[in-house]
């Protein structure tokens, strides 16, 4: 298992994946899909559960927190098919770009577990 002690970068990032995750919460009320069930239990779920991952990655960042955000934002953005609500525009859309959003940040996070000098092993 990697960790990195934080710098800015990932302070920046992992708070980026926090607001991501807080945004993907408010999207059904924002956007207007809260009456579209699926599309809202899911946005709440992953939003809350990459908020929780996010915060715990502000403390101290561990690969598998990255990876597990990245999964979340894998899943965010085939949501819309896998759960079958493709044909409610905004709400598709919300969740596939949250979640394109979600795996660039945490790819990126990814790297700097990889390359980062002060990246180490646990």
């Amino acid at each position: 298992m990697r960790t990195i002690d934080n710098q800015s970068q990932d302070i920046f990032l992992n708070g980026l994946s926090l607001l991501l995750g807080i945004g993907l919460i408010a999207a059904p009320w924002y956007f207007g899909f809260a009456s579209e069930t699926a599309a809202a239990w899911n946005a709440w779920i992953f939003g809350t559960t990459v908020a929780i991952l996010a915060v715990l990655a502000l403390m101290q960042t561990y690969d598998w927190e990255v990876y597990a955000i990245a999964a979340a934002g894998l899943w965010v953005c085939l949501a819309p098919w896998a759960l079958g609500f493709q044909e409610a525009t905004v709400a598709t859309w919300a969740h596939v770009s949250f979640g394109i959003a979600l795996v660039i940040s945490a790819s990126s996070e990814v790297w700097r577990l990889r390359e980062s000098p002060s990246a180490y092993e646990v």
